[in-house]
């Protein structure tokens, strides 16, 4: 689940679990869901060499990758997409948007029983035409239903050394966006509210029309002004390792970060122009794909899918059904396809102990203090991680088995809990922390979906510990803490999936199934946190064909949402890897203060 969260209310979350539920439950005739829904920089040097901080205030067939990785999308791709990407608002520069219980991403709440779902207007810039012919439907997954209200949110930064090149690099892209939505038509649509949704809370669907997909807009082209990026020129941005904090999300795109409105586009591209390079913002609908999906959309793998709609079919002698046609049946063969991840098993047992979020009354007032954040992304060498890795093993006996990809996870929950625990400490009843982490269940089914499945296919594995193990710092502590790891992700099994498909299929007022890993959490209040691994994203991959060569950073825009964790994607080119950490500011500075953390890093900015 790219990955993502909301604060919420804690009793209205933890009061429901999957277990009062009755085994297999889903709405009368249901064998096809309708999905979820609604309407200035300084340096920093660190004794390992020179870091940079930034301080600057302020859905046929479709794919996913034939090899698997270990986290990706927000998702884990278990070592074994993606990003889910987390959530984020953009009034307090957080990823948590104001939001009603009722919706995790900062959708309005319930009106009445003759309105239940109020349908707030997409920003203008994103509508430019009439969608009264939107005629194509298709309609979404059990799995789907369970996504955050959000974008999975990309930035890619590309060297333009010189600006007369600006007018073919621009119809380059835009040439790599219309083959890509000729591929996967319903890219050119949006997420909308179901017209009968019936008693399931924030039930989505993609609808498209022939006119938006003939006429899906060009990419719209930014050039900053400099006073929005510090008077920085892209070589000084690359010299400070592109620090997040000047990637605003306002300025990389005309989209909101919180996708749970009426009329939500499903994909949309900006190229940002900046004196020496060019930062192109990829938002992805986060109901429709996750994050092994945007990999394979940004690399471009999706053109060479076996699946992809042909637009311009050649039928030889023989006639071909007309356009309008041919993409009925192509939406139509896209809500089949879902399916797979709508049923739920028939001999089902629950074990999970899942819960949801209450739909609260209309007058319900969230009145949760959401602390202020802070987000850094800290360099941690390779060379460190397999030492650490090969200390963990010590302690292994014959039948443990733990990933490099474990044992990251292990020393970031740990590092991150110990420096959260003077901010809970008058809270005697939290005792335990727990971690979620997004993983890729494509290959996990004991009927596999096909490596090019372009849906959302994302489940979260869970592990908990006692806050007085994770405070610990020794190797034995660690290696328990990456064991439990690997067993929750082992833990993630056609049984383990078909109990959340069948809370997403429940129909009833009172269960909203929206950003389930995040009704599974306490962030704001608690001391649980999720980490999304990108690692083997193939973003560093993605050239857009604009002849620049591949991209020289990768970001996620600048997010400060506490609890939340991203491994970003490994580039070759380099000796460590990149993660984002965001916590509260009081807990972030502990944090930098740690020597046994920073004893890892070798450069962090903001």
């Amino acid at each position: 689940m790219t990955s993502t969260d909301p604060n919420q209310d804690a009793d209205a979350v933890r009061d429901n679990t999957m277990s009062s539920t009755p085994n297999g439950t889903t709405p009368e005739g249901a064998h096809l869901p309708s999905a979820p829904a609604m309407p200035s920089s300084t340096q920093k040097e660190l004794p390992n060499g020179p870091k940079t901080r930034d301080v600057r205030s302020a859905a046929a067939l479709v794919e996913s990758s034939a090899t698997q990785t270990d986290l990706t999308n927000g998702v884990d791709v278990e070592h074994d997409p993606a990003l889910a990407a987390p959530v984020e608002t953009s009034s307090t520069q957080t990823d948590e948007p104001d939001h009603e219980e009722v919706h995790v991403n900062g959708a309005a709440g319930v009106s009445s029983p003759a309105d239940p779902f109020l349908k707030p207007k997409t920003n203008g810039d994103v509508e430019p035409y009439d969608r009264a012919t939107s005629n194509h439907v298709i309609r979404l997954s059990g799995i789907e239903h369970c996504m955050p209200r959000s974008y999975i949110r990309l930035c890619l930064a590309y060297s333009l050394p010189n600006k007369e090149m600006l007018p073919d690099v621009e119809a380059k892209l835009n040439d790599f966006v219309r083959r890509t939505v000729d591929a996967k038509p319903y890219l050119c649509g949006y997420v909308v509210a179901v017209d009968n949704p019936g008693n399931r809370v924030g039930a989505v669907e993609i609808r498209f029309s022939d006119k938006d997909y003939r006429d899906y807009p060009k990419v719209r082209v930014r050039h900053f002004e400099e006073h929005e990026i510090g008077h920085l020129t892209y070589d000084e941005l690359c010299e400070r390792n592109l620090p997040p904090s000047l990637i605003k999300p306002e300025i990389v795109s005309v989209l909101k970060e919180s996708a749970d409105e009426d009329w939500a586009p499903v994909f949309r591209i900006q190229a940002n122009v900046i004196d020496g390079g060019i930062i192109i913002s990829v938002y992805l609908h986060h109901c429709i794909s996750d994050g092994t999906g945007a990999g394979l959309l940004v690399s471009g793998k999706i053109l060479a899918d076996e699946n992809k709609f042909n637009r311009y079919l050649d039928g030889g002698d023989h006639d071909t059904q007309p356009l309008s046609m041919r993409l009925e049946a192509f939406a139509d063969h896209q809500s089949h396809v879902r399916n797979e991840l709508s049923y739920p098993s028939f001999n089902q047992i629950n074990n999970r102990q899942l819960k949801w979020k209450n739909v609260p009354r209309p007058d319900f007032v969230d009145k949760t203090i959401k602390p202020l954040g802070r987000g850094c992304v800290f360099a941690i060498p390779l060379d460190k991680l397999k030492a650490l890795k090969t200390r963990l093993e010590i302690h292994a006996g014959p039948e443990d088995f733990m990933t490099r990809n474990d044992v990251l996870m292990a020393f970031v929950w740990h590092s991150m809990t110990k420096a959260r625990l003077p901010s809970i400490a008058e809270k005697s009843h939290i005792t335990k922390s727990r971690l979620n982490i997004p993983i890729d269940i494509r290959r996990k089914l004991k009927t596999p979906l096909s490596t090019s499945y372009f849906g959302a296919a994302v489940d979260f594995a869970s592990a908990e510990l006692p806050l007085s193990d994770l405070a610990c710092g020794s190797d034995a502590s660690m290696f328990r803490t990456a064991v439990t790891i690997r067993k929750a992700i082992g833990n993630v099994d056609e049984p383990y999936i078909r109990q959340a498909i069948a809370l997403s299929m429940k129909s009833s007022p009172h269960i909203d199934v929206r950003d389930l890993q995040g009704s599974n959490m306490d962030r704001a209040e608690g001391a649980d946190m999720y980490i999304t691994s990108w690692e083997k994203l193939p973003l560093y991959d993605a050239t857009f064909e604009m002849g620049l060569g591949p991209p020289d950073w990768v970001r996620k825009p600048w997010s400060r949402d506490p609890g939340s964790c991203i491994v970003l994607p490994f580039d070759k080119r380099k000796d460590y890897l990149e993660v984002v950490i965001q916590m509260a500011v009081a807990d972030m500075g502990r944090l930098l203060e740690d020597p046994a953390f920073m004893e890892y890093v070798t450069k962090w900015i903001e």
